[in-house]
C-alpha cells in the first residue's frame, strides 16, 4: 500500500505569510513611526522590482519542470535549474527582497523587522518542512543539491 504524497505539509501559503508581515508592518508605521533614515523610494522600488523578476523567474522555470510551486502540493521534480543554481529557496529570497524594499522606501524600523520576522517564520515554518519533505522524496539526490547549494544566497 502506498502513502498518499501530500507535499510538505505548509498550510498556510507562503505570500499569506510575507504579506501579513508586510501589513502589520505597515500598520505599526502608521501608528507608531521609527524613522531610522531617509525614505529611499527610488532604491526601495528597484529592489522590489528585482524581487518580483526573480520570483517570476523561479515561478517559470518550477512550471517549466512540471511542478507546482505550491508548497502544498506534492513535487513532481527536483529542480536545480535557473535560479535554484544559487539559492534553494530564490521565491522566499524574493519575498523577503520585496519587503526589504518596502522597508527602503519607507526609512522606518517596522519594515526592517518585517524583513527579520519574515526569515524568521519562513525559515522555520516553510523552508525547514519543505527541507525535509524534499529529502524523503528525492534523497541522495536532494542531498547532494543541498550540500552544493546554499539554502538562502
Amino acid at each position: 500500500m502506498t502513502v498518499p504524497d501530500h507535499g510538505p505539509g505548509v498550510r498556510i501559503p507562503p505570500p499569506v505569510m510575507v504579506a501579513a508581515l508586510l501589513a502589520a508592518a505597515w500598520l505599526l508605521r502608521q501608528a507608531v513611526p521609527v524613522p531610522i533614515g531617509p525614505p529611499l523610494p527610488a532604491l526601495g522600488a528597484m529592489v522590489i522590482f528585482a524581487a518580483l523578476a526573480l520570483i517570476g523567474w523561479a515561478i517559470l522555470v518550477i512550471v517549466r519542470a512540471g511542478t507546482d510551486p505550491r508548497p502544498d502540493k506534492p513535487d513532481a521534480a527536483m529542480v536545480e535549474s535557473g535560479p535554484f543554481r544559487f539559492s534553494r529557496n530564490p521565491i522566499y529570497l524574493g519575498f523577503l527582497l520585496a519587503v526589504a524594499g518596502f522597508a527602503l522606501r519607507w526609512g522606518d524600523l517596522w519594515g526592517w523587522v518585517a524583513v527579520v520576522a519574515g526569515h524568521l517564520v519562513l525559515d522555520r515554518l516553510v523552508v525547514a518542512k519543505e527541507e525535509a519533505y524534499l529529502a524523503t522524496r528525492f534523497g541522495a539526490a536532494y542531498e547532494a543539491y543541498r550540500a552544493r547549494v546554499r539554502r538562502w544566497v
